[in-house]
């Protein structure tokens, strides 16, 4: 875009309203409210690790995680071993290799995230409560639409 050219006004109030939900969704005390409402003491650390594995399969090498997490391993390693003691993962070992180990939910595990979603799901139904119901489908349209944008980006978009 020239230096000059005035922006989108549209697309500078979709990057505010962006920045606004990704505040309010990130803190703190949004997280532990959470967990509170699930009954479930978990960390935010915790919570993304058991997220990650809970959404995209577990039976996963720590390497593995630690990528998809974006982390380094021995953050991983710290945090599953915390996970293990809690009871809400396990390790075992790799078929395919002896050295390795590969992490697999528990019972406990996958019912703590779980109960995290629905009470997610309950916090968002409390705030769109209002909402038509032509209006909740049109955003849950769009903001699908723009998740699957910007997951297709994918890394090599971030590293430009």
């Amino acid at each position: 875009m020239p230096a000059n050219a005035t922006r989108d006004t549209t697309t500078e109030a979709i990057a505010w309203a962006l920045l606004s939900v990704a505040r309010a969704m990130n803190q703190v005390k949004a997280h532990d409210w959470l967990c509170k409402q699930a009954g479930v003491d978990l960390d935010r650390g915790g919570a993304a690790l058991l997220y990650k594995l809970y959404s995209e399969g577990d039976d996963v090498r720590p390497t593995d995680l630690a990528e998809r997490l974006g982390i380094d391993s021995p953050a991983v390693t710290r945090k599953v071993q915390q996970l293990e003691r809690a009871g809400l993962l396990r390790r075992a070992p790799d078929p395919e290799d002896a050295r390795a180990l590969r992490l697999r939910l528990t019972d406990a595990g996958r019912s703590s995230i779980e109960r995290l979603f629905r009470a997610r799901e309950d916090r968002l139904e409390e705030l769109l409560a209002k909402w038509s119901r032509c209006d909740l489908e049109e955003f849950a349209r769009l903001l699908q639409l723009f998740a699957s944008t910007l997951a297709g980006e994918g890394v090599e978009h971030s590293a430009s």
